[in-house]
């Protein structure tokens, strides 16, 4: 049999009633018949129906970008005319306020400025006193100490003689606990140096030592925080060997996996243990676990670096006296020697305390730094001496009383917890692994104790200041803190800062004042002021004073003026008249005029008038104009694509514009907007009149109500009477006025239809989407439409193709029918020989 190509006669591609899948076309070669016509008609009715769903979603789109154009223009018009971060807000105070202009007049005006206007006539004709803060300074006691103009910082007491014993078994020790490695790094002058006659190794000084090293590292295990010797238990014998074990028991391997240095001579059969991961190993004891050598010898390779103000030298501790009486004395003055030669004549010292320690001096003022990898010999426990205090390191390494102090309780590692109580706060509690700098952080950022504590490296001081100025600031630290059931525990910060009393601490302590001034208001009386700022207001304008003048010498004058003093003077002329003298004296007034940027605010007013207008102007035209009908009296749809086809750009674009017109006709929506629009620009009673007497009026023409702005009659209203003009744009029922101003007015409105966020959007914003608002831009009432009409679209293009491929195979078995029929006719007619 034929094949169904061989009797279509080709196979072909087509986009109209096959989509745009390869199909087998019946060209109809043997009944003649156009078979792709006829099936194109029978399924003429599908097509329809997809067409008129493709042309309604299209309606759909353009109603969408009509109403995004309108939401997009309210949502632009609230940014820059309602928001705060608008620089012409015209719904805020601030911006009218900001465009008065105050400048300050006489002899004295740079020690006082002001801004915006009040309604008042102001003079400030003296200033006594400035509002201060309380501050509290104490020299810090953690480290290196200040005192006579001096910083010395010093280290642990050292005893420098002809011998120094050293440690035969410096170096390393790496051990390894399931897939964590610790490592134990031990220097000349820690196993055993310290011992007057160490003679051989003693195993359990050596354990110790060992087990001391290890809690001094920290491992995490499954998030939870371990010290090493937690983890890993060592135990010794008198054969000289060490093992190790799993001090969880949690089935971990425990072995030595490395050492260093003399650590590693001493250890038998190392490489073996570490490669067969032994759990224990051996250790030589029948050698001397210490050394003595000559002191010069040992320091002739050591340095020592030094840091004075950023400027970094190292000295050699080379050309000490090999044999001599007084090494410590002679080991100074060489040293002292170095440091002229490395920075200059005494700019740092060094010395030995009375205590028999190392010091280093430098004028206050100055920082330095000393380091040296003969640290331990040299009592630098902590590796370095500075003028300065580390603030990372932890209050147990920096405080060394802690085990007497009163703890408040224990955290739940078992540590000692202490309380630190700023002005009668509780800052937090702490233990001994607590960083300083994190108390710090801590105590600047609790604003119920109202303090912030800074640390100087130049003065070596710890500053303490009030948040707040004025006599109300205060910083009280108590030796000791009160808990919830009585007792008494150590207060941290008295250990930290020093304890002090505000009222007998001394020169250390200044207490907070307020501002003391007087001023005369509309010619009467001139009146003495406290204030706890330097800033406030005067009916309207704010005041900020920065210096003082017209201050007469007070007798008592160590003191600040208290506001209880001032009271008690007011209280008797007799004593009025005495504080006054002693207070002030006669000068020349400080007196203010203010003067409206008016431009600023026109332009602003002029720009949000031209702005509103046009979406006044879209907002009727969308739904007062009729849809356009052809000129058989049809609408104008959608066109199809082979409607495009036969057209060009410029007559598709001219055809569009018709079908776009009326779009939105009759939109309830958007007559509720216009008329929302045009009624919060015509209020009634007072507040219509006063818009109008500045010169913001209404237009009606063509149907259509603008705003209309007369500049001279604004300009003239912000010079006589800038802050009515101010209330008439900014107040509102919400902060307690009794009616809205223009742009709360304006405001509810555009929040009503355009509003970008919250549960629910603006009413255009739900039905439309916005590119203001990605969650709406996704979700609105129209794109769900189209959603709906693309399924539809495809239920019937699934239709459409059953029907097609259901006509096509019919039309193939006639086609092969005819063909079988004309062969079987050509046959009987060779067979009766033409008869």
């Amino acid at each position: 049999m034929p094949s169904i190509a061989s009797l279509t006669g080709s196979t072909s591609s087509t986009s109209s009633i096959y989509g745009n899948r390869t199909t087998n076309i019946i060209s109809g070669l043997a009944s003649g018949l156009d078979t792709e016509a006829m099936i194109e008609g029978l399924v003429q009715s599908y097509q329809q129906k997809i067409t008129g769903l493709q042309q309604d979603r299209t309606k759909l789109q353009w109603q969408q970008s009509a109403y995004q154009s309108i939401s997009d223009k309210l949502v632009e018009f609230s940014r820059k005319y309602t928001s705060y971060t608008s620089s012409t807000n015209l719904l805020s105070q601030s911006f009218f306020n900001n465009a008065v202009v105050t400048t300050t007049n006489g002899t004295y005006a740079d020690l006082v400025s002001a801004s915006g206007k009040t309604s008042s006539n102001v003079s400030i004709n003296a200033v006594a006193q400035l509002a201060t803060a309380a501050r509290y300074t104490v020299s810090n006691q953690l480290g290196a100490q200040a005192s006579g103009g001096k910083i010395t910082a010093s280290g642990g007491q050292v005893t420098l003689g002809k011998e120094t014993t050293i440690s035969t078994m410096d170096g390393s020790l790496t051990l390894t606990y399931g897939s964590q490695q610790v490592t134990l790094d031990f220097g000349e002058l820690e196993l055993f140096a310290k011992d007057d006659d160490s003679g051989l190794v003693d195993m359990k000084k050596l354990s110790d030592a060992i087990n001391e090293k290890l809690s001094e590292q920290e491992v995490s295990i499954n998030g939870t925080m371990y010290t090493a010797d937690q983890l890993i238990k060592v135990e010794f014998n008198d054969k000289g060997t060490i093992s190790l074990t799993d001090g969880l028991n949690a089935g971990n391997s425990v072995y030595i996996s490395g050492a260093s240095g003399n650590f590693a001579d001493r250890i038998s059969g190392l490489n073996s243990a570490v490669a067969n991961k032994e759990s224990s190993f051996g250790i030589d004891i029948n050698r001397a676990a210490t050394e003595k050598v000559n002191t010069a010898d040992y320091l002739a390779d050591k340095t020592m670096t030094v840091t004075l103000n950023g400027q970094t030298k190292t000295i050699k501790l080379d050309g000490m006296p090999q044999d001599s009486d007084n090494f410590a004395g002679d080991f100074v003055d060489i040293l002292n020697e170095k440091l002229n030669d490395a920075f200059g004549s005494g700019k740092i010292t060094a010395s030995l305390t009375k205590e028999g320690a190392l010091a280093f001096t430098a004028d206050s003022g100055n920082t330095f730094s000393v380091t040296s990898n003969a640290g331990e010999l040299l009592g630098m426990d902590d590796g370095a001496l500075t003028s300065y205090l580390d603030t990372s390191k932890t209050l147990g390494s920096l405080l060394n009383n802690m085990e007497g102090m009163t703890a408040i309780g224990k955290d739940s590692e078992g540590r000692d917890l202490y309380s630190l109580n700023i002005n009668g706060v509780e800052i937090g509690q702490f233990t001994k692994d607590t960083a300083l700098e994190t108390v710090i952080n801590r105590i600047n950022s609790n604003t119920e104790a109202g303090v912030n504590v800074s640390y100087s490296q130049l003065t070596n001081q710890f500053v303490f200041t009030a948040k707040e100025t004025g006599e109300g600031g205060r910083i009280e630290i108590g030796e000791t803190v009160q808990d919830k059931d009585g007792g008494t525990s150590t207060n941290l910060a008295a250990q930290l800062f020093g304890a002090v009393d505000p009222e007998t601490a001394g020169s250390s302590y200044q207490k907070g004042q307020d501002a003391v001034f007087q001023a005369t208001i509309n010619g009467g009386e001139s009146v003495v002021y406290t204030r706890s700022t330097n800033t406030f207001d005067i009916d309207g304008m704010s005041v900020t004073l920065s210096g003082t003048f017209n201050a007469a010498e007070r007798a008592d004058n160590k003191e600040p003026i208290t506001s209880a003093e001032v009271s008690a003077a007011k209280a008797d002329d007799d004593a009025l008249q005495k504080f006054l003298g002693e207070t002030f004296q006669a000068g020349e007034a400080v007196t203010f005029t203010s003067k409206t940027d008016a431009d600023t605010i026109i332009d602003a007013v002029k720009q949000m008038v031209e702005d509103y207008n046009a979406i006044m102007e879209e907002v009727k035209k969308a739904y007062s104009d009729m849809p356009l009908k052809q000129s058989n009296g049809s609408r104008y749809e959608p066109l199809t694509d082979e409607d495009r086809a036969d057209m060009s750009e410029s007559a598709i674009k001219e055809y569009e514009e018709k079908a776009k017109t009326g779009i939105l006709f009759m939109d309830s929506d958007l007559s509720s907007l216009y008329n929302s629009l045009r009624s919060a620009i015509t209020p009634g009673g007072a507040d219509g009149s006063f818009l109008r007497s500045i010169g913001i009026e209404t237009a009606y023409s063509d149907g259509l109500t603008t705003l209309t702005l007369d500049e001279a009659a604004l300009r003239q209203a912000l010079e006589t009477n800038p802050d009515q003009v101010r209330d008439a744009f900014t107040k509102s029922k919400d902060y307690g006025s009794s009616t809205d101003g223009l742009m709360a007015s304006i405001q509810k409105i555009t929040n009503r239809y355009a509003a970008t966020t919250g549960a629910t959007k603006g009413i255009l914003i739900e039905k439309a989407g916005s590119q203001y608002s990605p969650t709406a831009a996704l979700d609105n009432t129209l794109l769900n439409q189209m959603e709906e009409i693309d399924e539809e679209i495809t239920r019937w293009q699934d239709k459409m193709s059953d029907q097609v491929d259901y006509y096509t195979s019919q039309f193939t078995r006639l086609e092969m029918l005819i063909n079988q029929m004309n062969s079987q006719s050509s046959a009987l007619a060779g067979l009766m020989g033409g008869y």
